[in-house]
């Protein structure tokens, strides 16, 4: 686990801020035990959309369109794209018996209700809310950078 982990978080408003876990949780206003939603996880989380809201709201945008879809960033460049529509039931996993994720750290989003293929994301370093509808309906993960098979060849 590394402690000095921060989570960059981005809106369609083309803002950017720099959260600690801590300040992520203080500013959620809808905190609970993920096993309300996961039950085969302990710990405690934040939903997500209502944590949009609230970050939204702190700085005076409540008349602002939401995301059509979230992208999350894990630190080892696993990305997961989902529609907005997908994340009702979302939730960042922020501690577990009272600590710090162990595995995961600093905060991992749970999809639980089976609406996205993206499930579970650990590790969790940046965050946006996009508003692009020609990204379409399905979502989609996978690394960042790709290397292709061919790459890999040793070319003379």
């Amino acid at each position: 686990m590394q402690a000095d982990l921060h989570i960059v978080v981005t809106d369609i408003h083309r803002k950017m801020e720099t959260f600690t876990v801590e300040e992520m949780v203080a500013l959620a206003d809808q905190r609970f035990p993920i096993q309300e939603r996961v039950p085969s996880v302990a710990g405690a989380a934040f939903d997500l959309k209502s944590w949009y809201r609230s970050w939204q709201s702190q700085r005076q945008e409540n008349e602002a369109e939401e995301p059509t879809h979230v992208r999350v960033e894990a630190v080892d460049e696993f990305q997961a794209l989902i529609p907005w529509i997908q994340v009702d039931q979302a939730a960042f996993l922020y501690e577990q018996e009272g600590l710090p994720l162990k595995k995961g750290y600093p905060i991992r989003l749970y999809v639980p209700d089976g609406s996205s293929e993206c499930l579970n994301v650990k590790s969790i370093v940046k965050v946006w809310f996009l508003n692009e509808p020609a990204l379409g309906d399905e979502a989609t993960y996978g690394f960042k950078n790709k290397v292709s098979l061919d790459d890999l060849k040793f070319k003379k």
